[in-house]
């Protein structure tokens, strides 16, 4: 059995004057290419292994550049864009989480910066990265193995972690309506190299050539992946439905026990999950950022030490 999405057509979304993006059409990518370097753990086996600090191969290298930067790489014979955030801080023996945050359709990654500021909440505790999708968005068609946005993130991976003291077990996706759909599509296919995502009005991961158990879930390759779902039940774009297929995927994904904790900003947080899985639906939020997104994003990723 397949999930099935339902199109609402790509129509670009303003808040608060930052173009954010637009709903999304609901068609997901495919699984990369199975791991070379031997067998693979079973995905109860990742689920109950607890991930250790490790920092990358720049760590005690001398200091790299500082602050905010745009940067270039070729994917698939095309030149790719991001911008890159470094807090003039930095110092090359700590190491640093690496925090991605995808736009919405119609966005980039300098306004996707602008919009959710989650640096504002991070202060100087995290080197973050905003690629721009090409034409406005993410590609959420193409085989993961020929899926030219899944090629930059791990290029930007490659990239940061040999520049920069990167934590490799707390890299993180956040994202927003299209971007929202293409951090889920990310979680599931690189769970092996992300720590937990964040979805803002977004829904998946679906995968039109997936494959599913018999209750409809699609079956990831990387295992337990921590989930922070916040979805506006006014949003007219993307339907809260969405949001609750991302939360029935994830909890199902870390086996949380389905009991769940409340918190003062009325979200709620799943029980006896392998990896954090929380859900936050805010009454009268129509298709935009939470005005407490900053602060429930950092603090959701900040806590996974």
């Amino acid at each position: 059995m397949r999930a099935r999405v339902t199109s609402a057509g790509l129509v670009a979304c303003a808040v608060g004057g930052i173009l954010l993006g637009g709903c999304d059409d609901g068609r997901r990518a495919a699984p990369p290419p199975a791991s070379v370097e031997g067998a693979p753990p079973t995905s109860a086996e990742r689920a109950a292994a607890p991930i250790e600090t490790g920092g990358s191969p720049a760590c005690d290298k001398p200091a790299a550049k500082t602050g905010i930067s745009k940067q270039v790489v070729p994917i698939f014979g095309k030149s790719r864009s991001y911008t890159l955030a470094v807090p003039a801080t930095y110092a090359s023996g700590t190491s640093y989480p690496l925090v991605y945050v995808l736009h919405g359709h119609g966005g980039n990654g300098a306004k996707a910066r602008s919009a959710i500021d989650l640096e504002g909440a991070a202060g100087d505790r995290a080197i973050f990265v905003y690629p721009d999708g090409l034409g406005g968005g993410w590609d959420l068609d193409s085989p993961a193995s020929k899926n030219a946005d899944v090629a930059l993130f791990d290029a930007i991976l490659a990239i940061t972690q040999s520049n920069y003291c990167i934590d490799l077990h707390r890299v993180f996706v956040a994202g927003f309506s299209n971007g929202a759909y293409m951090a889920n599509q990310l979680g599931c296919r690189r769970g092996d190299r992300i720590r937990a995502v964040a979805s803002h009005a977004g829904g998946g991961p679906y995968e039109m050539a997936g494959e599913y158990d018999e209750r409809g879930h699609l079956s990831c390759k990387g295992g337990a992946v921590g989930s922070l779902v916040v979805h506006g039940l006014s949003d007219g774009t993307v339907a809260p439905s969405e949001g609750q297929k991302s939360i029935d995927h994830w909890t199902q994904t870390n086996r949380c026990s389905g009991s769940v904790a409340s918190s003062p900003t009325g979200c709620v947080s799943y029980q006896g999950c392998a990896r954090p899985v929380t859900a936050c639906k805010i009454p009268g939020l129509g298709h935009g950022l939470w005005p407490q997104a900053k602060q429930i994003t950092w603090a959701f990723f900040d806590a996974q030490k």
